[in-house]
């Protein structure tokens, strides 16, 4: 049984200042030993197939830029930790796809981003537990939960930025659970300036799983609360 720190989309080199610090001290404070990033590790707007931001960085910038970020969380998190791709995470394969280049031309993941420790797939069960990342799924105001009753096993999913927190269903045999783990963005970023007039915005936080039992962690990043970004 694993005692899992899900980490939500960070969308790197436009995550929340605070939100590697708050990631390390869920880990610790849980007693997690398992990690899983829930995908859109790195945001790819350079290469989006949407109309790129002029004031954002080309493609080699942003990857310089994702690269450095990504490599410090690889410092932190090297041991038991597993990588759902995001749609964001698989855009150069979508691209290549496009123009139709094979994919055995392309580099994996762990080569592109340099972390050889950590395991990318598109989905994984740990504890009979789900984790994916979540495109595709259709959305709503629970897209976990409603993933959940689908399948009829827990669920566990990014993606949806504004949504975070647990929904429950049960039968006469068992229950289960949908787990929309939040997200690690900064809304404030060049990437998200296409949603900057949204009323919704994002959740930031993580997932706790001990031994298949979920909890959700809201990351307190108000004017006068711990991980604000004027204190990084």
């Amino acid at each position: 049984m694993a005692n899992v720190l899900c980490i939500g989309d960070l969308h790197a080199p436009c995550t929340r200042k605070g939100y590697m610090q708050f990631c390390k001290d869920m880990y610790k404070a849980w007693g997690c030993d398992t990690v899983v990033f829930i995908g859109d590790l790195v945001d790819w707007s350079a290469i989006s197939f949407h109309l790129a931001n002029p004031e954002g960085p080309g493609p080699m910038d942003e990857y310089n830029m994702a690269h450095k970020a990504i490599q410090k969380w690889y410092k932190i998190f090297s041991k038991n930790i597993t990588v759902c791709v995001g749609n964001h995470d698989a855009r150069p394969k979508r691209v290549a796809e496009s123009v139709k280049i094979p994919a055995k031309f392309l580099r994996d993941y762990a080569d592109m981003w340099q972390t050889p420790k950590w395991e990318w797939v598109q989905s994984t069960i740990i504890d009979k537990v789900l984790y994916r990342h979540g495109h595709g799924t259709g959305g709503g105001k629970t897209p976990a939960w409603n993933q959940a009753c689908k399948m009829g096993m827990s669920v566990v999913m990014g993606h949806y930025h504004s949504r975070g927190g647990i929904h429950w269903s049960a039968n006469p045999l068992y229950r289960w659970f949908g787990m929309d783990v939040g997200c690690g963005v900064d809304d404030k970023a060049y990437a998200f300036a296409y949603a900057k007039e949204q009323t919704e915005r994002s959740i930031l936080g993580v997932g706790i799983i001990l031994d298949g039992q979920p909890y959700h962690e809201v990351m307190p990043c108000g004017r006068s609360e711990k991980y604000h970004d004027s204190r990084f």
